[in-house]
């Protein structure tokens, strides 16, 4: 699993990089409030995040998030 590190809303989770089941869409996570962005520069940003905008989450494979070209200090961690 990978994070962005933690979270600026709860300051308490991880912000995980997570994959929606359903369309695929990878998208950043917060693993205690379950607030979500598009991606880090939103995040980065102190732009509001949802909720419940996408449906059950899935972990990308490194490849996958490598793919996503975010510029960003990317963390990996294991539950």
């Amino acid at each position: 699993m990978f994070n962005i590190g933690k979270c600026n809303i709860c300051k308490q989770g991880l912000l995980e990089i997570v994959k929606d089941e359903n369309s695929g869409k990878i998208y950043i996570c917060c693993d205690e409030c379950e607030a979500e962005w598009d991606c880090p520069k939103d995040v980065l940003s102190k732009k509001n995040g949802t909720r419940n905008k996408c449906g059950r989450i899935i972990y990308p494979t490194q490849e996958e998030v490598l793919e996503q070209r975010w510029e960003v200090d990317i963390y990996e961690h294991h539950n």
